[in-house]
C-alpha cells in the first residue's frame, strides 16, 4: 500500500521540479526585436481589461503590444525601473509602462500630457492590492521602449 503512494509522491515532486526549472529558465522576451501582436490606444487596451479581465489576460498577457496615448505622469521614484503612466479611462484606470534603467534619461526628457507611442510586454491588470496605484486598477506593460 505504501509503495504506490511513495511512487506517486516522487512523480509529483519530479513534475513540480521540472515545471519550476522551466519557468525559472524561460527565455526573456526582447521587446525591441519582438513582433508586435497588436497596436492599440490606451483607452482600447484598458477597456478590454475592464470588460473582461480573464479574456483580455488570455489575449494580451505576455504578448508584445504597442499602445498610443497621452502621458499622465512620469514616475522616477524607482531607481531600477522608471515608469510612465498613460491616461486610459479618466481617473478610473491607467496604463503603467516600466522601462529599463538605461532609458531613465529618455523618460526624464518627456513632457506630461504629450502624446506617445510605446512598445512593451503586457503583464495584465493589477488592482490596488498589488501595487501603489493611482487608480483602483492599472494595466501593466514592462520592458517598454518608446516608438515615437
Amino acid at each position: 500500500m505504501k509503495k504506490p503512494l511513495i511512487l506517486t509522491l516522487i512523480f509529483v515532486a519530479l513534475g513540480a521540479m521540472v515545471y519550476f526549472y522551466n519557468a525559472y529558465n524561460k527565455e526573456h522576451t526582447d521587446v525591441s526585436t519582438a513582433d508586435v501582436l497588436q497596436e492599440l490606444t490606451t483607452s482600447d487596451l484598458f477597456a478590454a481589461f475592464d470588460a473582461d479581465v480573464a479574456l483580455a489576460t488570455e489575449q494580451y498577457a505576455e504578448q508584445v503590444i504597442t499602445v498610443s496615448g497621452s502621458i499622465y505622469s512620469i514616475d522616477l521614484e524607482n531607481e531600477k525601473e522608471p515608469q510612465i503612466v498613460l491616461q486610459a479611462n479618466g481617473d478610473d484606470g491607467f496604463i503603467r509602462c516600466g522601462f529599463a534603467t538605461a532609458a531613465r534619461s529618455q523618460v526624464e526628457s518627456l513632457q506630461e500630457y504629450s502624446n506617445i507611442k510605446i512598445k512593451g510586454l503586457c503583464k495584465g491588470m493589477n488592482d490596488a492590492g498589488d501595487l501603489d496605484l493611482l487608480a483602483e486598477r492599472d494595466v501593466i506593460l514592462s520592458d517598454c521602449i518608446i516608438i515615437d
